[in-house]
C-alpha cells in the first residue's frame, strides 16, 4: 500500500517559547496513540535498565510538541517520524508527569511514530511500577502499573481511555526468563550471551494492565482440555508444586464466567505470577495476572476448604475482569466502577455457584454490610468520582467502588431481573469489545434489556452518599388494602417486596411516601424481597412479632439481623427476634445477630 501524502507546516524556533505549559494532568485530545512497540533491556541484578519504545499516533492538527505520560525517567535519544521522514525531537521531562517531545517545526495532522530511547529505575523498596526483590538470594524485576504507573516504566500515554495493542519485547542476560501479556514468540542470542524475549501483539490494552516479570522464575502447566487455555503459575525458583491449587481453581472458575458472559476468555495465554510484594492481592493484567505469593501459592498438603475458597474468590475476582476492565475498558476513572464493582459482583455470583440455592447472596450481604457502615460515616464519598491529580489518584480504587458498586448491582438485579441485568452485561461486552465505555453506555443496556430507564435511581447510588432508610406498613380497611411505603436519604429508590401471600413488587421511590394497592390484606410484609436492595428497612414491634423467620430466605434473614443491629427504635423486639436468629442454622445470620445482641 503506498504511503499517504503529509503537509509538513513549518513553525520557526523562536515560537518553541511560547508553547504551552505542561497539562494539569490528563493529556490533551489532539494526539490518540494507535500502537506502543516497546523493548526493555533488564538485569534483575542492577537497579536501572535500558529502554526504547516507539508510539505510533494519530496527530488531529498540526503541532510541533507532543505530550506523553513519563516520571522519574531518563530521556535520551528521541526522533519523531512523520511522512516517510524522521525528524529530530527533544524530549523534556515537564510537570512530574509528562515528556514533552519537542520538534523544529510543525508536523501533522496524520500518521506518526514517536521513538524515545530512555533509562528507567528498578525500586527496591516501593511497590509500584517497575520493582525487584531478592527472594532466597534471587533477584526477581516485578510490575504493578495500576492505576498511574505505567509511566514510571516507560514512556506511554498512562490512562485508561487510551488502548492500544502492545509489542513488547525483553531482553534478558543468561539465567533469566521474561514473561509478559503476550505470548512468547521467538528468543535469540546475541552475541553477548544476552536473550532478546519476543512476545505476541497483545489486544488493545490500558497502558495500566500491561505487566512483565524476569528472574530465575519456574513454570506449572496444566494440560489444557478443548479449547480452554492452558493454565500457567510463575513462581520464584524451586516452588512451582505450590502452583497446583492455583490452576484447579482457575480451570473450575473460567468456564463459569465464560458461561455467564458468552464469551470466551480473549486474551490467548493465561499465566499466574506469584510475587514476592505487590500493592494490591493481585492485578488482572491480561495474559499475566499477578498475585501476591501468599495469596497464590499453596504448599501441598496444607490446602483446607476456607483457604480453597478464598483462593476460588480471588480468582474469580481477578478473571472476571477479563471481561469487565480488561475486554471493556472504563473510558475514564471515575467510572472505575465498571472494572472493580462488576468484578466484585461477578465472583460473588461464581461463588454462590457452589452454594446450595438456599445460600445465595451471603456473602454479597456481608460484604454490602461493611460498606454501610463506610457510607453511614464520615468516610464515606461517591463510587463515581473525578480525578484530577496524583494525591487524588490514590483513592481510585476506594472500597466504595468495589463493595456499593457490587451491591447496586445486586440491587439492580432484584429490581429489573437478573435474566435483564445478563442480557444487559452481554450486549455491553459485544457492543464495547476492546473498546472503552461509560456508566451510561451500561444504562442504555439496561434500559433496552428490561424496558425501565434506571439512570436515575443509578445516579442516586453511584454519585451520592449515604443509606435510604425504608419503611412499609400495611393497611387494610373496608376501602382498601394498601401498603404505605416512606423512604428517607437518597432517592430515588427501587423498593421490592414480599407478603405472606408470596407475591412480590417493585417501586421506584421518587417521592418519599406512596401507597401501593395490594391485592389482599397480608399477614405479614419482608420490604426487601431477597435481601438485595441498598437500604435499611425499619421495623415496628407489631411487624416483627408477625414476621415468621421460618418464611424468610437466609438472606433475608442475615438482612433482618443487620438491621436490627442498627434499628435505634423499638429495642426490645428488635433484641427478641434477634435472640432467634442468633440460632440460626446459618453461620452468617447467627454471627451477625450475636453481634446485634452484645
Amino acid at each position: 500500500m503506498a504511503k499517504p501524502n503529509h503537509v509538513l507546516f513549518l513553525l520557526p524556533l523562536s515560537c518553541l517559547a511560547a508553547l504551552p505549559p505542561h497539562p494539569s494532568f490528563l493529556l490533551p485530545e489532539d494526539v490518540l496513540p494507535v500502537r506502543h512497540t516497546l523493548e526493555l533491556s533488564i538485569d534483575p541484578n542492577l537497579p536501572a535498565y535500558e529502554g526504547k519504545v516507539a508510539i505510533d499516533v494519530e496527530l488531529r492538527k498540526p503541532s510541533a510538541l507532543i505530550w506523553v505520560n513519563g516520571r522519574n525517567l531518563i530521556p535520551k535519544e528521541s526522533s519523531v517520524e512523520f511522512g516517510g521522514r524522521n525528524l529530530p525531537a527533544r524530549v523534556e521531562p515537564m510537570g512530574g508527569e509528562f515528556l514533552a517531545v519537542r520538534l523544529d517545526s510543525a508536523i501533522g495532522p496524520g500518521r506518526a511514530t514517536v521513538r524515545i530511547a530512555f533509562q528507567g529505575r528498578l525500586d527496591e523498596h516501593g511497590v509500584l511500577a517497575a520493582y525487584r526483590r531478592k527472594v532466597d538470594g534471587d533477584w526477581y524485576v516485578y510490575t504493578t502499573f495500576t492505576p498511574i504507573e505505567a509511566r514510571r516504566a516507560f514512556p506511554c500515554f498512562d490512562e485508561p481511555r487510551f488502548k492500544t495493542p502492545w509489542d513488547i519485547s525483553i531482553r534478558v542476560p543468561p539465567g533469566e526468563k521474561a514473561f509478559s501479556n503476550g505470548r512468547e514468540m521467538e528468543q535469540t542470542k546475541g552475541a553477548d550471551g544476552w536473550s532478546l524475549i519476543r512476545f505476541a501483539t497483545t489486544e488493545p490494552l490500558a497502558s495500566e494492565v500491561v505487566a512483565f516479570g524476569v528472574g530465575p522464575f519456574d513454570v506449572l502447566e496444566d494440560d489444557p482440555e478443548g479449547s480452554r487455555p492452558q493454565i500457567r503459575v510463575i513462581t520464584p525458583k524451586g516452588r512451582s508444586a505450590e502452583g497446583k491449587a492455583a490452576i484447579e481453581a482457575g480451570k473450575d472458575v473460567l468456564p463459569k464466567l465464560e458461561a455467564y458472559t458468552g464469551l470466551p476468555y480473549a486474551f490467548g495465554k493465561l499465566d499466574f505470577l506469584a510475587m514476592a510484594e505487590s500493592a494490591f492481592g493481585a492485578v488482572e493484567n491480561p495474559g499475566l495476572v499477578t498475585f501476591m505469593s501468599r495469596e497464590l501459592l499453596t504448599v501441598p498438603g496444607t490446602e483446607n476448604t476456607v483457604r480453597m475458597a478464598n483462593l476460588r474468590l480471588l480468582e474469580a475476582h481477578e478473571l472476571g475482569h477479563q471481561w469487565f476492565g480488561d475486554l471493556v475498558t472504563q473510558a475514564t476513572w471515575a467510572d472505575v466502577w465498571l472494572s472493580e464493582g462488576f468484578a466484585t459482583w461477578i465472583s460473588q455470583k461464581i461463588m454462590d455457584q457452589e452454594q446450595i440455592p438456599e445460600r445465595k447472596h451471603l456473602f454479597a450481604i456481608a460484604s454490602r454490610e461493611r460498606i454501610m457502615k463506610v457510607d453511614e460515616s464520615p468516610k464515606t464519598r461517591p463510587v463515581r468520582l473525578d480525578i484530577h491529580d496524583r494525591e487524588a489518584s490514590k483513592d481510585i480504587y476506594n472500597r466504595m467502588v468495589y463493595d456499593k458498586g457490587g451491591s447496586v448491582l445486586m440491587m439492580l438485579e432484584g429490581w429489573l431481573g437478573e435474566d435483564n441485568v445478563r442480557a444487559a452485561a452481554r450486549a455491553y461486552l459485544q457492543e464495547h469489545l476492546f473498546g472503552n465505555a461509560t456508566t451510561a453506555d451500561f444504562e442504555a443496556d439496561l434500559k433496552r434489556a428490561s424496558g425501565v430507564d434506571p439512570s436515575a435511581v443509578m445516579h442516586a447510588f453511584l454519585d451520592m452518599t449515604g443509606i435510604p432508610r425504608v419503611a412499609a406498613k400495611v393497611k387494610c380497611d373496608e376501602v382498601a388494602r394498601v401498603v404505605e411505603i416512606k423512604v428517607t436519604g437518597p432517592a430515588p429508590v427501587p423498593v421490592c417486596w414480599r407478603t405472606a401471600a408470596g407475591t412480590g413488587q417493585c417501586t421506584v421511590m421518587d417521592t418519599s411516601t406512596r401507597d401501593i394497592r395490594l391485592p389482599g390484606c397480608p399477614a405479614w410484609i419482608y420490604p426487601n424481597a431477597g435481601g438485595g436492595g441498598y437500604y435499611r428497612t425499619a421495623w415496628t414491634a407489631e411487624q416483627l412479632g408477625s414476621l415468621p423467620l421460618d418464611r424468610l430466605t437466609a438472606a433475608e434473614r442475615l438482612t433482618l439481623a443487620f438491621d436490627l443491629r442498627a434499628q435505634t427504635t423499638d429495642r426490645g423486639a428488635a433484641h427478641a427476634v434477634l435472640t432467634k436468629l442468633a440460632k440460626d442454622p446459618e453461620a452468617e445470620v447467627s454471627a451477625a445477630a450475636k453481634a446485634g445482641l452484645k
